[in-house]
């Protein structure tokens, strides 16, 4: 039995709330990720805060945010 491509992509199809490209750049050293204004307004991005990569053994990449700020309202506590 085969699937057809549209069959596939409605079985891998993904409900978002936002879905933007970003475009890699480079500094002549290191490759540079701009995150798009509504990415960084739905989550609540800050300078100083830090996105973790994590690839599954599928190859599908999660992220996670780690907040600045959370980290010094923490030491407060």
């Amino acid at each position: 039995m085969s699937i057809t491509k549209k069959e596939l992509e409605n079985l891998i199809k993904v409900d978002s709330v936002i879905e933007k490209i970003s475009t890699l750049s480079s500094d002549g050293k290191n490759l540079l990720l701009r995150v798009p204004k509504d990415i960084r307004e739905h989550f609540f991005l800050e300078k100083g805060d830090k996105i973790k990569f994590v690839v599954n053994e599928s190859g599908k990449i999660f992220f996670d945010i780690l907040k600045e700020n959370a980290k010094k309202e923490e030491k407060r506590d």
